[in-house]
């Protein structure tokens, strides 16, 4: 009998699928109320402890609330009060948070092999931030985006506003349907 296939299954196989576990982002620690907007069943539900973020998860924090997240590659990122994210798994080797609303605030381990482990990005609607340093916050507000650096440096690179396209609206006013019709024939 080949004992291959059996090799594989008791030993490989429990490898290959803890490093896929391994590498999703993990809801630490919930203070207060904090939601999930859960896509399959398009509701919204509150985060447990233990809750691993397999895909991009809207994440709702409310006032006097508290989410801490860790990700894998020695990081850990906290969503403050009235905090609005989307969050989910490592893409092209880059974990990126999308903030809506609110502050998150990241701590990087600074002996962390940085050639190894992922990057890790905070964007808003003003442009990203990534961290070369070791503990940072972004706050949106208002449509204003804030950073604060208590440890080491962030790169920002801002995205400019986008230009107004009026095409649109152009081709609406110049339809045959927008055309003026007369009652009268002369």
């Amino acid at each position: 009998m080949n004992s291959l296939p059996l090799v594989f299954i008791f030993l490989i196989l429990p490898t290959v699928l803890l490093s896929q576990v391994v590498n999703i982002p993990q809801v630490r620690e919930v203070n207060g109320l904090v939601s999930r907007f859960e896509e399959q069943s398009g509701s919204i539900v509150p985060v447990q402890v233990g809750y691993r973020v397999a895909e991009d998860t809207l994440f709702f924090t409310d006032s006097d609330s508290e989410l801490i997240i860790s990700l894998p590659g020695k990081i850990v990122t906290r969503l403050g009060e009235n905090t609005r994210v989307v969050l989910g798994p490592q893409k092209n080797n880059r974990y990126e948070v999308e903030l809506q609303i609110g502050t998150v605030s990241a701590l990087l381990d600074p002996n962390r092999k940085k050639m190894k482990v992922p990057a890790f990005a905070i964007r808003t609607i003003n442009g990203v931030t990534e961290a070369t340093g070791t503990f940072y916050a972004v706050t949106e507000y208002k449509g204003q985006t804030y950073t604060a650096v208590k440890k080491g440096k962030v790169k920002k690179k801002v995205v400019p506003p986008p230009k107004p396209n009026f095409s649109a609206y152009l081709k609406k006013a110049t339809s045959a349907k927008s055309k003026p019709k007369f009652l009268f024939k002369k």
